[in-house]
């Protein structure tokens, strides 16, 4: 049944195997430059900071949160950490609720996914799909406002250096680093994933479809890939697609492309 449960603030505390995972994210959030330990500054210091040069901030909280996959089998059970901003309780250096860029996403709908595999059905040509891996951490956070995250204390580094520089998991000695990808949960995030994957394809001479959002035509393959998110489909004449997809995969990370199988709708 796939059943996660998702485990409370204490008993993800409690538990060492959700800990774990909660910090194995966190290695491998920073292992991608999602957030900057090297711009660590006290909550006090950047807000006096930000005023003292005239120059706005937002400033937001990192939520770790832990599910057990496949909890309806105790044998397959697996902790699963994730992190996200919390893009609902952001405030500026004044305290007021943070302002964002007019920046939405539009994702592929079912009518153009419905236009993609039909003529994958067509003679001689096929289907095949693949995942972005991480797709929004693939993006900068090209933010007007530069973003600063609250550093939670299961994130800190493991050597005590933060404690002895004096930080607090409270208050306004809470550890601030520079939020530098556009991470799950910031409002901005998903329309910075498409910038980069519109300006991706067009680089490798894809033409957007009209009418057809996040829809790609790529004329000298005679390929049509439609994007949902973090899931690209391809359609098109089968001997074609290893190229097209050899391209596509030197500007956006994917998993390995695979025959249709399931897809949204």
């Amino acid at each position: 049944a796939a059943v996660h449960k998702l485990l409370t603030r204490n008993e993800m505390y409690a538990s060492e195997q959700a800990m774990k995972a909660v910090k194995a994210e966190g290695k491998s959030l920073l292992d991608r430059q999602v957030w900057l330990p090297e711009t660590v500054m006290k909550k006090r210091d950047l807000i006096a900071k930000s005023v003292a040069d005239k120059k706005p901030i937002v400033m937001g909280d990192l939520l770790t949160t832990c599910s057990v996959k496949h909890w309806e089998n105790p044998a397959l059970h697996r902790y699963k950490g994730r992190i996200c901003f919390r893009g609902d309780c952001a405030k500026d250096e004044h305290g007021k609720a943070a302002a964002y860029q007019d920046l939405g996403a539009s994702p592929a709908g079912i009518f153009s996914i419905n236009s993609n595999i039909p003529y994958g059905c067509c003679p001689g040509n096929t289907t095949t799909a693949s995942d972005a891996i991480t797709a929004y951490l693939q993006a900068l956070l090209l933010a007007l406002i530069a973003t600063w995250v609250a550093i939670p204390i299961e994130l800190w580094p493991e050597d005590g250096s933060w404690q002895r520089m004096g930080f607090k998991n409270y208050g306004d000695d809470r550890p601030m680093c520079r939020l530098y990808k556009a991470l799950y949960g910031h409002p901005e995030a998903g329309g910075h994933w498409e910038r980069l994957l519109n300006k991706s394809m067009k680089e490798l001479g894809a033409i957007p479809v009209p009418g057809h959002k996040s829809s790609f035509w790529f004329p000298k393959q005679f390929q049509l890939l439609t994007v949902y998110v973090d899931d690209l489909l391809l359609s098109g004449p089968a001997e074609l697609h290893a190229e097209v997809w050899k391209n596509i995969r030197s500007k956006v990370d994917t998993e390995d492309p695979e025959p249709l199988d399931r897809y949204l709708g």
